[in-house]
């Protein structure tokens, strides 16, 4: 399989007041196409600074990422822009929806930035809501839908762009247990059609349902396993 990330001895240190917290201390990574990744520890294990740095949110101190063959580590930020416009579909536990656009709008959004047609842009944002079960709800509005149903649209939009790399970030955080497991399962299926899923969480028990788990713990990577 062909590897999308690849990170060597990459640190991030952070100041709080008048100390210096080692956020990430020397991880090694690598995740191949067509994974289906958990990332979980608890608060302060590192793994929000590890998303961040997966998704090119922030910038890294010491040694080296490349992403999908190419290294971001000196990449500017318009550049880095554009990176995560093609090659990140991301899940926020927030949902992160724009109020008064409808859900087509929302899904259609990142289409936008990479010079769609508005023709193109619509046909592909709703195929992407039909695939998360929303072609009912393209006109409806994020006040309109309920939480689960506002995370498919997320998840939608996170889909529309064909990225090569799903990046969720506690996804059912916000959700009932019931939406919660409609939103696993939905991620399951997914990966099961072909996409390549990140998944960033402190629960042990949704990190199980990745097909590999990796655990964090002081900015460090302390267990790798598969998860059958």
């Amino acid at each position: 399989m062909t590897a999308l990330v690849e990170m060597k001895d990459l640190k991030k240190t952070y100041k709080m007041g008048e100390t210096y917290v080692k956020a990430l201390d020397g991880i090694n990574l690598t995740i191949k196409k067509d994974e289906f990744v958990s990332i979980v520890g608890p608060s302060g294990s590192g793994k929000s600074t590890l998303m961040n740095m997966i998704g090119c949110l922030d910038a890294l101190d010491e040694g080296t990422y490349f992403l999908e063959g190419t290294d971001v580590s000196e990449l500017s930020s318009s550049k880095l822009a554009l990176i995560r416009s093609k090659k990140i579909g991301f899940i926020f536990q927030g949902f992160n929806l724009l109020s008064k656009l409808t859900a087509l709008e929302n899904v259609e959004m990142p289409l936008i930035y990479q010079n769609y047609s508005h023709k193109n842009r619509k046909k592909k944002a709703i195929e992407a809501l039909e695939k998360v079960g929303l072609g009912d709800r393209l006109h409806h509005k994020p006040t309109e839908l309920s939480g689960g149903q506002q995370q498919r649209v997320a998840i939608a939009r996170a889909l529309v762009a064909d990225p090569p790399i799903i990046l969720a970030d506690e996804p059912t955080g916000n959700l009932d247990s019931k939406s919660g497991k409609e939103i696993m399962d939905m991620l399951v299926d997914l990966h099961k059609q072909g996409n390549t899923i990140i998944l960033i969480t402190h629960d042990t028990y949704i990190a199980n349902t990745a097909r590999r788990k990796i655990v964090l713990k002081d900015g460090k990577i302390t267990e790798d396993v598969e998860v059958s």
